[in-house]
């Protein structure tokens, strides 16, 4: 992974190289590929797109703020609307921190490098290369200026680009050193006429050159914004000649504003829905298959149990698996119903005759080629006149044996029971 600065937007890129502990500037992520080839780029931002706040909420106030809960944090303070911002924080002994950068800049910044062929894997804002004071309460600054940008770092995860160093200063009552780290790189805009931020003059205004020691001097930009002599007079500015380094892990580091582009995350409210929709769906799915199961049991049972019927009804012909049963019963159904028809006009005529002969008929059993039927008379007589009877009309009716009604053993009940068979062989003749 190579190590990149991005001083400002439009700046020359600078490479870290680990060999020589030094920092390289190319043009533009066209030239740094053609240099170096595609690889995994660590981008130190511009620390102008980076907002901090302090936070007097406990640690489990921010976990119960949650991501949109702490974007709103920044809604007073921030030019771009706090859902597009993307916020980390760090705990601390004083409180927590929170950071954001707009994600339109970090989009950005990724589709620059990507015009180079390279990926970035970690984003961080700049201030971070400044190493980090000694005196943590505030008494040190480490400072950093070139053309390209200002660079102020007071504690290990603080610090910010410098617009106006004077307010900057101000901010600090008990500031006692300002560490002031070399240029990264000579760049040939610096020259006596222009004005050159980076060097040093003491307070009378003559320049001197520092070696690293410390000097009763104000940075020129402060003399020329009108910082006193009376109000820097306590500020020790003392000349390092360390240049800005990268961090040594920087894919670790809580300030890594890169996200994974298939990374997401899902709101409390939405993975409910998701988790009710696809417990539906299961069920759902499950119903469905049950009933699917069942309907394939019932078509089983029934296909079961109407060969079994038409086994029984047509012992000589088989159901045929092949045929359509609609097609198998058509004819039979046709016979059948032909058949029925001769019966039921048969009974038509047969009923108003019962009625006057004073019988009781019963056991009607209607075949193929006749009908049969049980009657009961006070007498046999009156059994011999109805079969006589049913003879005159026309219709062939056999009287069959004749039993005592109740059985002989019994001795009866007084009543006679005879079983009258009609044939349908030939058409009945209306007498």
């Amino acid at each position: 992974m190579i190590q990149v600065w991005l001083r400002s937007q439009h700046s020359p890129l600078l490479l870290w190289q680990p060999g020589s502990q030094s920092w390289q500037s190319y043009k533009d992520w066209q030239q740094l590929s053609e240099s170096v080839g595609k690889a995994p780029v660590c981008l130190y931002f511009p620390s102008q797109y980076s907002q901090q706040i302090a936070s007097d909420l406990s640690a489990a106030q921010i976990k119960q703020l949650g991501a949109s809960g702490k974007q709103y944090l920044f809604e007073e303070t921030s030019l771009t609307p706090p859902e597009q911002l993307l916020v980390r924080d760090i705990a601390t002994p004083n409180g927590y921190f929170l950071f954001a950068t707009a994600q339109s800049d970090i989009q950005a910044w990724q589709q620059s490098a990507q015009l180079g062929g390279f990926t970035i894997t970690a984003l961080l804002p700049d201030y971070l290369l400044l190493p980090v004071p000694e005196d943590g309460a505030g008494q040190q600054l480490m400072l950093y200026q070139d053309t390209e940008t200002s660079l102020m770092r007071q504690s290990d995860i603080l610090g910010m680009s410098v617009g106006y160093l004077p307010l900057m200063v101000e901010r600090f009552p008990h500031l006692t050193e300002i560490c002031v780290l070399s240029a990264a790189v000579t760049e040939p805009s610096f020259d006596s006429d222009s004005s050159d931020s980076d060097r040093f003059y003491d307070s009378s205004g003559n320049n001197s050159e520092s070696d690293g020691n410390s000097v009763n001097a104000t940075n020129l930009s402060l003399s020329k914004t009108g910082f006193t002599e009376q109000i820097a007079s306590h500020i020790i500015v003392s000349q390092l000649s360390q240049v800005p380094m990268p961090l040594t892990a920087p894919l670790r580091h809580p300030l890594n504003f890169f996200v994974k582009p298939a990374s997401f995350s899902l709101s409390p409210y939405l993975k409910v829905t998701m988790m009710v929709m696809l417990a539906a769906l299961v069920f759902q799915f499950s119903a469905d298959a049950l009933q699917a199961y069942r309907y394939e049991q019932a078509t089983a049972a029934t296909k079961l149990a109407t060969k079994a019927q038409y086994d029984a009804w047509f012992p000589n012909e088989p159901l045929s698996p092949t045929n359509k049963l609609q097609v198998q019963l058509q004819p039979k159904l046709t016979a059948a119903t032909t058949s029925g028809s001769e019966s039921l006009s048969l009974l038509t005529r047969i009923a108003p005759l019962i009625k006057q002969s004073s019988i009781t008929a019963r056991a009607l059993a209607i075949e193929p080629n006749g009908i049969s039927f049980t009657v009961v008379a006070d007498n046999r007589a009156a059994l011999d006149k109805f079969a006589s009877t049913l003879t005159a009309q026309g219709i062939q009716a056999n009287l069959g044996a004749v039993s005592n009604e109740g059985g002989e053993a019994n001795g009866g009940n007084g009543k006679v029971a005879g079983q009258i068979t009609i044939s349908l062989a030939a058409p009945p003749v209306a007498s």
